[in-house]
C-alpha cells in the first residue's frame, strides 16, 4: 500500500528523500501510522532547525559586508580620495 509517498509494508515502511531511503517501523506501538508522524514531526524540526541556521549565517554574512562597505576600495583598502579632482 502507497501512503502520502510512503510504501507501507505490515510493520515497515519506505520512503525516498532527497535521494535516500528512509525505513521507519512500527516500534513498540505496534502502529505504523504513529511510527511515520513521529519521523515526519522530527524530520519537520530538523529542517526549521537547519533553516534557522543557515539564516543565522546569512545574516552574520549581511552584516559582515555591511560592516565593511564602508570602506569601498578593494580587499578592505580605503577608496582613493577625488576631492582634489576638479
Amino acid at each position: 500500500m502507497t501512503v502520502y509517498g510512503w510504501v507501507i509494508l505490515g510493520d515497515t515502511a519506505t520512503k525516498r528523500v532527497n535521494g535516500q531511503e528512509v525505513i521507519v517501523t512500527a516500534g513498540k506501538s505496534g502502529d505504523i501510522g504513529v511510527a511515520i508522524r513521529a519521523w515526519e514531526d522530527a524530520e519537520r524540526h530538523r529542517m526549521l532547525y537547519e533553516l534557522g541556521n543557515l539564516g543565522r549565517l546569512v545574516d552574520a554574512a549581511l552584516a559582515h559586508l555591511h560592516g565593511h562597505h564602508r570602506t569601498s576600495g578593494s580587499h578592505g583598502k580605503p577608496a582613493p580620495q577625488t576631492d582634489h579632482i576638479k
